[in-house]
C-alpha cells in the first residue's frame, strides 16, 4: 500500500488523529480518533509516522478539516458523571455497551489532553451523585496510572469501563450509605458483600463480555493477603486491572468528604495507602499510584513558606515540588487572581497543606486553568 511521512499540518496538539499513524516498518503508532496529547509526541510522529493511504492521499497532507468547538477536559468529567448517572439509573438502557464506551472516551480525552484538570475535579468539583462522581473519579485515576505504567490500551480500556461499573450492582445504595450515619443494618452490609458478583451478573445481562473488566469489577475488594471479598483471593489470583482499581476505589473515597465523615488531604490519604493497604493491594503498584498522582495532587490547597494559602495547579518533576498558584498574600488578603509560582522558589515552598473550604477560598477552576477547566 503507498505510504508517505506524516505532514506537520495534519498533526495538532489537542485534537484526535484524523487517520492511524504507523511507523516505516508498519507497526501501529497512534489509532485514529486518539488525541495528540503532547508537543513530545506530535514530534514523535512527525520523526516516525507514516501515513498508508491511496496514491492519491499521498500526494499530499489530507486537508484540514474545519474546527469544531470541543467540550473542555472539565466539560468532558462532568459529562461524563451526568451520563454515568443517567445510564446506570436506567433499568433498561437501549445499547449500554455502546453508552458506557462513549462515557470512558471522554474520561480518556480528559486526561490526555489535560490531566491536571481531570484530577483536580475530584477535589473541586463535588456536587452531584456520589455514586457517579466517585466512579469517575477512579476512572479518572485508573486512566492516568494506568498510561503512566504503560498498559496495553486495551487492558486500559477495560479497566476504566471497570471503575465506571464498578459498583453497579449497588448503585443506588451507594448514594443512600453516602448520607448514612451510624452503622449499617445486616441487610445493607449483605448487599455490599454481595455487590460484586450482583455487578457481574448485571453487566452480563447488558451484553458485557469482556474478562479483564469483568474480572476488575468482580475482584476490586479482594485482597492480597486473602483478607479481601467476595472469593478471599491471594496474590497474583487478582489481576493487574483489579488491583489498580481496588487502589483508585481506596484512595478516591478518602479524599472525598461524606455527610458523617470528613474527607482526608491527598497527601495524607496518600501515605495512609501506603503504610495501612499497599501490603494488602500492591506495594510497587501503590508506588507508582502515588508518584504519578503527586504527593500534592492538583487540586491540593497548601500554605506556603511565605504565609500566604495557594492551590496546587501543576504535579512538578519532583512530588513536593509542584506548581502552585497563590490565592492569598502572605497576611490573608484573598487576591484578585490566583498567581502562578514555582514550588521550587524558597520563599514558595510547601510548609503544610490546607483546607480551602474550611478557609472559605471558593475557587474558580477556569482562573486557574483557562479554557480547559470552562464548563
Amino acid at each position: 500500500m503507498p505510504r508517505r511521512p506524516i505532514d506537520t499540518s495534519e498533526l495538532i496538539v489537542g485534537r484526535p488523529m484524523r487517520f492511524n499513524a504507523y511507523d516505516a516498518r508498519g507497526k501501529l503508532l497512534l489509532c485514529s480518533g486518539q488525541v495528540i496529547a503532547s508537543d513530545a509526541l506530535r514530534d514523535l510522529l512527525l520523526q516516525h509516522g507514516m501515513f498508508y493511504g491511496s496514491e492519491e492521499e499521498c500526494r499530499g497532507p489530507l486537508p484540514l478539516e474545519p474546527l469544531e468547538p470541543q467540550p473542555s477536559p472539565l466539560a468532558r468529567v462532568l459529562g461524563a458523571r451526568r451520563s454515568l448517572h443517567a445510564l446506570l439509573s436506567d433499568p433498561a438502557p437501549a445499547d449500554f455497551p455502546a453508552a458506557l464506551a462513549d462515557i470512558a472516551i471522554q474520561v480518556r480525552v480528559a486526561c490526555e489532553v489535560n490531566p491536571e484538570v481531570a484530577l483536580a475535579s475530584a477535589l473541586l468539583c463535588v456536587k452531584g451523585p456520589y455514586s457517579s462522581r466517585h466512579a469517575v473519579n477512579v476512572a479518572i485515576a485508573c486512566q492516568i496510572t494506568g498510561m503512566a505504567l504503560e498498559f496495553d490500551a486495551g487492558e486500559l480500556a477495560s479497566t476504566v469501563r471497570a471503575a465506571l461499573t464498578m459498583n453497579i450492582g449497588m448503585s443506588a445504595l451507594q448514594d443512600e450509605l453516602a448520607a448514612h450515619k451510624g452503622s449499617l443494618t445486616a441487610a445493607q452490609k449483605a448487599a455490599v458483600r454481595g455487590h460484586c458478583e450482583l455487578g457481574v451478573a448485571r453487566l452480563r445481562e447488558l451484553g458485557i463480555d469482556d474478562a479483564t473488566w469483568l474480572d476488575a469489577v468482580r475482584d476490586h475488594h479482594e485482597r492480597g493477603d486473602g483478607s479481601g471479598y467476595p472469593a478471599g483471593k491471594h496474590g497474583a489470583e487478582i489481576g493487574q486491572a483489579a488491583r489498580l482499581l481496588a487502589m483508585a476505589d481506596v484512595y478516591c473515597a478518602r479524599i472525598v468528604g461524606r455527610d458523617h465523615r470528613s474527607p482526608l488531604q491527598p497527601k495524607q490519604a496518600l501515605r495512609w495507602l501506603f503504610l495501612n493497604e499497599n501490603a494488602v493491594l500492591d506495594e510497587q503498584l501503590a508506588r507508582v499510584f502515588i508518584k504519578t498522582l503527586g504527593v500534592y495532587p492538583p487540586g491540593t490547597g497548601v500554605r506556603l513558606r511565605n504565609g500566604s494559602v495557594a492551590i496546587v495547579v501543576q504535579r512538578g518533576n519532583a512530588g513536593h515540588q509542584p506548581v502552585v498558584a497563590s490565592l492569598t498574600t502572605p497576611e490573608g488578603l484573598r487576591l484578585a487572581s490566583p498567581i502562578r509560582r514555582s514550588g521550587d522558589a524558597e520563599s514558595h515552598g510547601i510548609v503544610e497543606v490546607a483546607n480551602l473550604w474550611n478557609l472559605n477560598l471558593d475557587v474558580s477552576m477556569e482562573a486557574l486553568w483557562g479554557a480547559d477547566a470552562a464548563d
